[in-house]
């Protein structure tokens, strides 16, 4: 998603297990076994929630695994935490036992259930990780879905594309939702253009510079295929104008209405991982660790990841260079250019200038990444401002 990082790599030192790591046993073997955590050095830090809530997750996981947990007064993480979905235990944050001695589904936690039941299809190319977030979040509101019935506009509340393949059921693919004019028109020029490109070609704006889809972009792709009984919320994380309690009161408010979903516009480097800008879906929160639970779209390279607050704030309040641009049209410019000069090193440049000049002609700004939450309007949450600050 408009990222030109190297590879990261973790460094040595993150690389060694902390005291917390080597006495979170499971079945008797550390959680290293597993790799479900992964140590990284933290643009910000805040850990008085998780070791805090250390007994809290131990007591949670054995309690669900019938494991016994090795305790030690210096058990306490060295920094945020990532702990994958690799590991049974993780899935115990997606309960809660506030109330009860039995543990029960947290309220945070339906859009997992209902993003992974919808529709939730791995991205197919290393390029659509926002495509393949638009899609998965429009099958997981499968229970509300009104489609349009040819013209007739009335009561639809989601415009998608009959596949082929499901004709007749309306199921959005990571394909067929980059189809149609208003696609052309407001987001990204992709496919034939119902007419507009050269008979027999077709245009894929997604693998031409500057590549992939921007947050602003995925919000307008959005648009295209919800009706205006939803709202489409873009918001970039600027560290001088969101803090961190405002994006966590809002996210947990989104996780928690059943009419609402959250795709997250990060940089992998901001948890540790391989790669830069990145989309995905948001699926739970657990108020005792802080953390939330990213649903991977890219499910061949890593599974879904519980980060810490914090963390996935200071890993989407990162700079997307080319976060606007002239799109969709802008691309044209690129085209021409190469075509008039003889070469392809604007529309497919090799080397760093190349890639840089193709940005001054596409006159890429920059902008922060951050999250769009896609909601039902006029919803009232069932729950209140000092509830969900708990």
């Amino acid at each position: 998603a408009n990222s030109n990082n190297a590879p990261y790599a973790l460094g040595e030192s993150a690389m060694q297990p902390s005291n917390f790591q080597q006495s979170f046993l499971v079945n008797g073997k550390s959680f290293l076994d597993s790799l479900p955590f992964e140590e990284v050095v933290p643009l910000s830090s805040t850990l008085d929630n998780i070791s805090n809530a250390l007994p809290t997750v131990k007591d949670l996981a054995a309690s669900i695994l019938g494991t016994t947990l090795a305790s030690s007064p210096s058990a306490t993480p060295s920094g945020p935490h990532l702990l994958y979905h690799a590991h049974q235990s993780s899935f115990g944050l997606l309960y809660e036992s506030s109330k009860s001695s039995n543990y029960y589904l947290s309220e945070y936690s339906l859009d997992y259930f209902l993003i992974n039941s919808g529709g939730f299809d791995a991205q197919v190319n290393q390029a659509y990780c926002s495509v393949a977030t638009v899609a998965t979040i429009l099958n997981s509101l499968k229970y509300a879905k009104r489609f349009r019935d040819g013209e007739d506009l009335s009561g639809w509340s989601f415009d998608l594309p009959i596949d082929p393949r499901y004709d007749p059921y309306p199921y959005a693919t990571q394909q067929d939702i980059l189809e149609g004019d208003c696609v052309w028109n407001t987001v990204i020029e992709h496919g034939d253009g119902t007419g507009k490109v050269e008979k027999g070609s077709r245009f894929n704006g997604i693998f031409t510079p500057p590549y992939g889809l921007s947050l602003e972009q995925s919000g307008k792709l959005l648009k295209c295929h919800t009706s205006n009984e939803w709202d489409v919320a873009v918001q970039e994380v600027d560290p001088s104008r969101l803090s961190l309690s405002r994006m966590r009161f809002e996210l947990k408010a989104a996780l928690i209405d059943p009419d609402a979903r959250v795709m997250v516009n990060y940089d992998r480097k901001g948890l540790g991982q391989m790669g830069g800008g990145h989309f995905s879906p948001l699926g739970a929160y657990h108020a005792s660790t802080d953390s939330f639970l990213i649903v991977d779209v890219a499910k061949y390279k890593y599974p879904p990841v519980w980060v810490g607050a914090d963390t996935l704030y200071s890993a989407m309040g990162t700079v997307d260079k080319c976060g606007t641009w002239d799109y969709p049209k802008g691309q044209e410019r690129l085209t021409n250019i190469s075509t008039s000069g003889g070469n392809t090193k604007f529309i497919n440049p090799i080397t760093r200038e190349e890639y840089a000049n193709s940005l001054i002609i596409l006159n890429c700004k920059q902008k922060m990444r951050g999250y769009i939450i896609l909601k039902k309007k006029g919803r009232s949450l069932r729950t209140t401002r000092t509830d969900i600050l708990k």
